[in-house]
């Protein structure tokens, strides 16, 4: 007789194997010793990792891209391409490209050529074709282009002429756009060490390499690097001049400040002197200076020195405030200065020490870190970003200098503002920069006065920038090899934290996290890179206490990552090097969303029945790497249908229709429809092949939503799939759709179908296996540890899942049977969510462990394994 046990999480991800003997680890119960190409659903579930969409290739695949993002609003985002002295630019799964110039006419020759009349290329552009008529094979490819007048010839990314005619007959059309690049300052070799932070359209780069920029964005095809120039924007005013009244015995000296609308004050301008005349301040007079007027001054400050008397015009002494001025001159009616309020003195920090970080912390610009001073960092004063000038004596707007002075060297990595004051993250540990008062619970203004680095904790991080995930700081440390947290401890009144790498210190030790980005919707995740290529990602909840990491590989290597947010979810774009073609290329490409489209999937169901089950639709699945999907065509109309079961009447708001749209497919509301008759430009007939699930809420009849345009498709079935030439001659995996395709080998950019099809999503395959911790229930003869033991039957508990394959090991792996009740023959069947039992090799083992693979194009979510098990050694 065998008993059952229950996994029923793998919140903890995957362990290391020096944790395997720990069973009495909590976390060991929700671990798992191996999770390739899953990562941890922090519901709970372990998920197969979402496939990668073909964007472009990198302009120079020679040398290092990094991948780096920037928010333009809260609905608008990019991902910047850096490379070798270049930029350029992706918004929504697309490369930015200029404004694009007509086709007239094609060559379908060896290489191609196109004509577009009054096009600005020049040799070697990078440049994108839509639009084009009859020769559709011409379609959303990128070339480089030799440029002879309006005559284009055609090459592909790498140079190689492109070879155009078999790619049809041209009948009209056609868009021709360049990719939109501009320059960079940095190499290269340099980019692993840029350090950024955005300001609404601007972001602030550093490298301890290059003076400080500022990239600006304008628009999609407008964007400038700055050099940032440090000190007021205003010059100093000219032309002073004074007069006064008659009088003998006194002399004066005067200087003037321009002040810009936000209060910042010039660089004082050159004295003037007001030489032998009345004493003002024991005689009745006045004195008066003026000046020429400072562009873009609001106002003036005045300052002037104490009364001489001793027949010199006074010297070395310092200039107290004694008025302002919205015009170009001053009355000095006997004025006491004000010394506590001087003329500024220029300081500017970075002539020739370049910073290392940035970020702004309480209205100023905070730089930190340089080669020459590595423990220093410098704050502008508030408000005025570039400005470093001080006053003497100091006053409370004056910028900031300082240094963190500690037993040991503690080079500043970067910064990270919090509530208790600015955390430093550094070589050797964490230092908080306050006003004095520290704590979480907020403080008063940081001034030149009152400023203090106080240690934190004592893990020195690495060069990688930290991430703030709710209210904890997250990083590298120093070694490349740990990660860290770090949060306010309240008890304490410092920041501490734990090392949450630990439990899965196999996937660090002897590597390093070179890049990462997180991506807190859908999945709340840490995608990062490691130095061999290897993708990790953490799923990382702390106020679930879910901290799982897990592995992902590719056919080639993971080289770089960063994340925008485009819509509901934060869209996670990677870089992999992969060898096509005879040479390494770098390849940019976008993590799925992972989100699938939903079907009722019981078409014998009558409108007078309940509501059918709700399931996924296996076809809307994205889970091949650097992959392609046909185009899903979205007419400009609103369209209903008068059922969700059977025949259906479809009625749109706009003429839509043609007669060749019979044997169509249309796509609304997560169902599916094939066309057998056309009424009308606005009506058609069809059959639903998958009954939609957008269903009007509480109507008897089940009538389906209608849906904008936009929102629903209609395809016309094709037995050949173009657009995968820059696969040239690799092997692709195939969902067809929803159901699995023989691999094929792109030829001619090509794959090929035996019968038509509408939905295609073709790619690189990959592997994803999950296997369970050693086997561990609770015995009343003491541990099972160490016992031979048999899993006779295994239930896996699933959502969204098909194609699982089962076993003790990997090398022992069987289907497993897929439960879909009530499959139409001829339809795919749809994503599982169900309990699949099947029967185990009868293999005994020590270990007692489950393997659990997907090979197919298709998802895999498990939320638990029931094995039934027989112990042995009794």
């Amino acid at each position: 007789m065998s008993d059952n046990a229950i996994q029923t999480s793998f919140a903890s991800g995957e362990l290391a194997p020096s944790i395997f003997a720990h069973t009495d680890l909590s976390k060991y119960k929700s671990g798992a010793a191996l999770m390739r190409n899953f990562f941890v659903d922090y519901r709970s579930g372990a998920s197969t990792r979402p496939g990668t969409r073909f964007i472009m290739q990198a302009f120079i695949s020679s040398k290092t891209v990094r991948l780096i993002p920037f928010q333009f609003s809260s609905s608008i985002a990019y991902i910047i391409e850096f490379g070798d002295f270049y930029c350029r630019f992706i918004t929504n799964a697309g490369a930015v490209l200029e404004t694009g110039f007509a086709i007239s006419a094609v060559n379908n020759t060896n290489p191609g050529q196109v004509t577009a009349a009054g096009n600005n290329f020049l040799n070697g552009d990078w440049v994108y074709v839509t639009g084009v008529l009859g020769a559709a094979k011409y379609n959303n490819r990128f070339y480089t282009v030799g440029v002879s007048g309006a005559t284009l010839t055609l090459f592909d990314v790498n140079g190689n002429p492109v070879d155009t005619t078999a790619f049809g007959t041209y009948t009209g059309g056609g868009l021709i756009s360049r990719v939109y690049k501009i320059a960079s300052p940095y190499a290269a070799i340099d980019l692993a060490l840029l350090k950024f932070v955005q300001s609404a359209s601007v972001m602030t780069i550093t490298h301890p390499s290059y003076v400080p920029y500022n990239l600006s964005a304008v628009g999609p095809t407008n964007w400038t690097f700055t050099a940032i120039s440090f000190g007021t924007s205003l010059s100093a005013p000219t032309g002073l001049g004074t007069s006064a009244a008659g009088g003998t015995g006194a002399y004066y000296s005067y200087t003037v400040t321009a002040v810009d609308a936000s209060g910042q004050e010039s660089v004082a301008a050159t004295a003037v002197a007001l030489d032998n005349k009345a004493n003002i301040t024991t005689t009745a007079g006045t004195n008066t200076v003026t000046w020429a007027a400072v562009a873009g001054a609001a106002s003036y400050n005045v300052y002037k020195t104490e009364l001489s008397t001793a027949g010199v015009v006074p010297t070395g002494l310092a200039y107290g405030f004694i008025g302002s001025a919205t015009g170009t001159s001053f009355i000095d009616s006997n004025i006491v200065p004000d010394f506590t309020i001087t003329s500024p003195i220029v300081y500017n920090p970075f002539i020739g020490n370049n910073p290392d970080c940035f970020c702004y912390f309480q209205q100023r610009a905070t730089y930190a870190g340089s080669n020459a001073d590595p423990t220093s960092f410098w704050m502008s004063q508030p408000g005025a970003f570039n400005n470093f000038n001080y006053s003497n004596p100091t006053q409370d707007d004056d910028s900031i200098t300082d240094t963190i002075v500690s037993l040991q060297v503690n080079a500043i990595k970067s910064m990270v503002p919090m509530p208790g004051g600015l955390v430093m993250l550094t070589s050797k540990g964490a230092w908080q920069v306050s006003g004095g008062q520290g704590g979480a619970g907020g403080i008063g203004a940081i001034t030149p006065i009152n400023a203090i680095a106080t240690p934190q904790a004592y893990n020195g991080a690495s060069d990688v920038q930290p991430l703030v995930i709710n209210y904890d700081i997250v990083y590298v440390q120093a070694k490349g090899s740990i990660v860290r947290d770090l949060s306010y401890n309240i008890y304490a009144n410092i920041y501490t934290g734990t090392d949450i790498s630990v439990l899965s210190n196999h996937l660090f030790l002897s590597y390093q996290i070179t890049e990462w980005a997180y991506a807190e919707e859908p999945f709340k995740i840490i995608w990062a890179i490691r130095d061999d290529g290897t993708l990790l990602s953490l799923t990382f909840v702390k106020e679930q206490e879910i901290y799982g990491w897990a592995h992902s590989d590719t056919l080639g290597l993971f080289k770089s990552v960063a994340s925008i947010t485009e819509g509901q979810v934060d869209a996670v774009y990677v870089v992999a090097q992969r060898y096509i073609g005879g040479r390494f290329v770098q390849m940019i490409e976008r993590l799925d969303d992972r989100m699938f489209t939903y079907s009722n999937t019981n078409p014998l169901d009558s409108p007078t029945l309940p509501i059918p089950c709700i399931r996924a639709n296996a076809e809307s699945a994205w889970c091949v790497d650097c992959g392609l999907q046909s185009a899903l065509p979205t007419p400009a109309a609103t369209l209903s249908a008068d059922s969700s079961y059977g025949a259906v009447n479809f009625s749109a708001s706009a003429a839509v229709f043609a007669i060749g749209d019979v044997g169509s497919i249309i796509r609304m509301g997560g169902g599916i429809a094939a066309v057998n008759t056309y009424v009308s430009p606005t009506q058609v007939l069809g059959t639903w092949t998958t009954s939609p699930s957008r269903i009007v809420p509480n109507d008897s009849l089940k009538t389906p939503v209608p849906q904008a345009s936009g929102d629903w498709s209609l395809t016309a079935p094709f037995t050949t799939f173009n657009g995968l030439d820059y696969l040239y001659g690799q092997t692709v995996s195939i969902l067809a759709d929803g159901g699995v395709v023989t691999p094929q080998v792109v030829t001619n950019g090509a794959i090929t179908f035996d019968n038509p099809v509408s939905l295609v999503t073709a790619g690189l395959g990959f592997r994803a296996q999950l296997q369970t911790m050693y086997l561990d229930v609770n015995d009343s003869g003491g541990t099972i540890q160490g016992k031979r033991k048999k899993i006779n039957a295994l239930s896996v508990r699933v959502v969204n899942t098909r194609g699982l394959q089962g076993g003790s090991t990997f090398g022992s792996l069987v289907p497993i049977k897929e439960l879909a009740p009530q499959v139409v023959l001829g339809q795919p069947i749809p994503l599982v969510t169900a309990d699949e039992r099947f029967i185990m090799d009868p293999n005994w083992t020590v270990e007692g462990q489950i393997c659990l693979q997907q090979d197919d194009p298709l998802p895999a979510t498990v939320l638990g394994v029931i094995p039934e098990i027989t112990i042995g050694d009794k």
